[in-house]
């Protein structure tokens, strides 16, 4: 039943974005306009599909080198024929461009975890690379964030974690124009509660979140990072699955970076 409940709520289709999973969570509820610059890795992706101009792929990412992008494998779980596609680095509000905004295409298809099963995210392994034609140079809007080590904590004492995207900030409630990026602090759910309310929770994710503040429905993949006592950064989940947003006990599910350290330097380097 959970699991009708999830196709039913978080599939979002319309002439303009689609999703691309019935799994997917697209950006924030509860949430704030986030500063420009504020968080220089969040990536913007953008995938138009062959034949069906009218209809976007759109997810986020986290930028973790000056070639590659981390983000969800059911981002690309559409059986389309990409057309083109479109990285945008340094985004603010989706409808105006600014100075600093890099645009730059992938260089090839996307690595995707070969456990992952389509169509099947609650299943786990919802991890993926994107590499880009071009390095991107870094500067105060554009800059890679630190991933969270192999033997990383739970993230769950003293610790301040936010989430960000672009997108709805409710079921069906679009971000309205001109789409600035928002922000939204969460608190990390251990693994126990968390697999009391959904049943099958992996210690390679991690949920994060309460009623009223969560991650929606066009950014899944987008980063979930903590840090503690001010320090630096730390990429702790890519944005992955969930009940209705915002739902009361029914935090957002997150694929475990630390989980996936020497998955991540095997394809990529970083």
């Amino acid at each position: 039943m959970l699991l009708l409940q999830l196709l039913c709520c978080l599939l979002t289709l319309n002439t303009l974005e689609v999703s691309s999973s019935p799994l997917s969570r697209n950006s924030i509820v509860g949430g704030y306009n986030a500063k420009d610059g504020q968080w220089p890795w969040q990536v913007y992706i953008k995938m138009i599909l062959k034949n069906m101009p009218r209809y976007i792929i759109s997810c986020g990412g986290s930028l973790i080198s000056e070639r590659w992008v981390l983000t969800a494998a059911h981002c690309f779980d559409i059986p389309y024929v990409l057309d083109r596609s479109e990285m945008r680095l340094g985004a603010y509000r989706l409808k105006e461009s600014n100075s600093h905004e890099k645009k730059i295409p992938m260089k090839r298809k996307p690595i995707i975890h070969e456990k992952y099963v389509i169509n099947q995210t609650h299943k786990g392994y919802d991890i993926a690379l994107v590499e880009l034609i071009l390095p991107v140079s870094y500067s105060h809007y554009i800059s890679p964030v630190t991933l969270a080590e192999a033997d990383a904590e739970d993230f769950t004492r003293g610790w301040e974690c936010w989430a960000t995207g672009w997108g709805n900030i409710g079921d069906n409630v679009p971000l309205p124009d001109p789409k600035t990026l928002q922000e939204v602090k969460l608190p990390i759910i251990g693994n126990a509660l968390c697999d009391k309310v959904y049943g099958g929770i992996k210690s390679e994710m991690v949920c994060a979140g309460d009623g009223g503040k969560d991650t929606c429905q066009g950014d899944s993949g987008g980063p979930l990072v903590c840090r503690k006592r001010l320090v630096s950064w730390v990429l702790v989940g890519i944005t992955s699955f969930g009940d209705v947003c915002g739902k009361p006990k029914f935090p957002g599910v997150y694929t475990r970076v630390s989980s996936f350290r020497r998955w991540i330097k095997k394809h990529s380097g970083v």
